[in-house]
């Protein structure tokens, strides 16, 4: 029975592991609503710049910051829609290096890491609550449950899978590069 959110494919030597964002359709519902709400502000702001209207006196100052701060915030909230909706954390493995990406379609984060440096791979409880490290997961933002060592760093993956999937994927990670150590010490490539 697989009933995970991730999808494994295993081809040609190459691990490719997949999961799609975290959805929270409430939220993700909101966010678009309030979306609406940004655009009417939006439109109604620039309306006090209207240059052709008879006593127009310049530009307002406050207007202006206003309109710079609420741009910024209605493109913040466009771009964690976009995640929300059609965000996708991958992990592609081949022999000498390991793709880590967090992206929608095709744009975002991404790292290729030499296979040599990564160890410990584990799962780490990650607090799901109100006030936890994960509230912000939706979003593409926090920790993910499945953690890696890479020199000196630690990154995390798996933003939308559950424990006993973290569980399951480590497990898979860990017999990859189990193997591929083996393969290092013998010398067999």
């Amino acid at each position: 029975m697989n009933n995970g959110k991730a999808t494994i494919l295993e081809r040609k030597g190459i691990l490719e592991i997949s999961v799609p964002s975290k959805k929270n359709w409430f939220i993700l519902i909101l966010g678009v609503a309030w979306q609406g709400g940004w655009y009417f502000g939006f439109i109604n702001a620039l309306d006090a710049f209207s240059f052709d209207q008879p006593g127009f006196e310049g530009i307002d100052g406050f207007m202006l910051v206003w309109l710079l701060g609420w741009s910024i915030a209605g493109i913040g909230v466009v771009i964690m829609l976009f995640w929300g909706f059609f965000g996708k954390e991958r992990i592609i493995h081949n022999q000498r290096h390991l793709d880590f990406e967090r992206t929608v379609f095709g744009l975002g984060l991404k790292k290729k890491l030499e296979t040599k440096h990564l160890k410990n791979f584990r799962h780490e409880k990650v607090d799901e609550g109100l006030f936890g490290g994960n509230r912000w997961s939706i979003w593409g933002l926090g920790p993910g449950k499945i953690k890696f060592d890479y020199g000196m760093k630690t990154y995390s993956f798996g933003l939308g899978v559950d424990d006993a999937e973290a569980n399951y994927l480590v497990d898979l990670l860990k017999k990859r590069f189990e193997n591929h150590e083996e393969r290092d010490e013998t010398g067999i490539t």
